[in-house]
């Protein structure tokens, strides 16, 4: 449970995760490192199981240590890896579970790789996690291939903590690696990512605000519709039905039109997640 984010900027890739590890629907710790350099300008991020993950990378580790390595020999050699542990432990997993997804990255490239061995490049930016739906959304909204460094960490610190206000099993409690062109991979410090987010506070509540404001003016045309269509077509009536799913989700309706819309999202959220695992289940 978490979100792990890479994005390409003008002159590099940064690399980034929240820390949060869930223990059953509601315990939650943010501990967990995820991020790891593998060799001077290639690094991964994981999204799973812990364990799961910590067992892969220290075959992985062990492997890079060992000779000299390049991108394609390191995905290789994981996505093997990877494969293997899951050919070993999917019995044991349970309902829900699954191995462990990476992203790989280099100054110039992004890689996935999935549970079962397959990876696939990714050429602007790529995120996992219990909250890739929310990530894919931001990202696909706010990414440019001109992105500075400084623009690029802002991003991926942004993409991570909105995210975190939808997703319970995403945590702000993030970390942050750079591969620069013609340089080797360098840490944030944590101090500059509360910098970070701090400085994105207002811009974050600035959006939220004008999203509700949205749906308000929305809702507030739509009864002003409503009004002048009875009048000349008095048959128009609010159907009954929505007014009855309304009130099964708030219990009353006119609701808090703000409030359905948070509770709508929610909801389409836990439906893309049963889709999701019923589909996996048939694969």
């Amino acid at each position: 449970m978490t979100l792990i984010v890479a994005l390409k900027y003008k002159d590099g890739v940064v690399l980034a995760s929240d820390s949060r590890v869930m223990y059953g629907p509601t315990l939650k710790r943010d501990q967990a490192r995820k991020l790891e350099p593998l060799t001077e300008n290639i690094g991964t991020v994981a999204a799973g199981l812990v364990g799961a993950i910590d067992d892969v990378l220290r075959v992985v580790k062990e492997f890079c240590s060992s000779r000299v390595v390049t991108f394609d020999e390191v995905v290789s050699y994981l996505s093997d890896v990877n494969y293997k542990w899951y050919e070993e432990n999917y019995k044991k997993l349970e309902e829900g579970e699954a191995g462990p997804v990476f992203i790989v990255v280099s100054p110039e490239r992004i890689r996935r790789i999935f549970e079962k061995g397959y990876s696939e490049e990714a050429y602007d930016y790529a995120c996992e996690g219990s909250g890739r739906a929310y990530g894919e959304y931001i990202l696909r909204n706010f990414y440019d291939k001109e992105l500075d460094v400084e623009q690029a960490k802002d991003l991926a610190v942004y993409t991570i903590v909105e995210t975190s206000k939808m997703d319970p099993s995403v945590g702000e409690d993030i970390s942050l690696l750079l591969f620069p062109k013609g340089g080797k991979c360098e840490p944030v410090d944590k101090a500059e990512i509360e910098s970070i987010k701090e400085r994105l506070v207002p811009l974050s509540r600035k959006i939220s605000e004008a999203q509700l404001r949205t749906v308000e003016e929305i809702v507030k045309k739509r009864e002003s519709i409503n009004d002048l269509w009875k009048k000349k077509f008095p048959i128009h009536i609010t159907d009954p039905k929505f007014v009855e799913v309304v009130i099964k989700i708030c219990g009353k309706y006119p609701p808090p039109w703000t409030n359905l819309w948070l509770e709508a999202l929610s909801m389409y959220k836990k439906s893309v997640d049963k889709l999701l695992e019923c589909l996996q289940k048939g694969s």
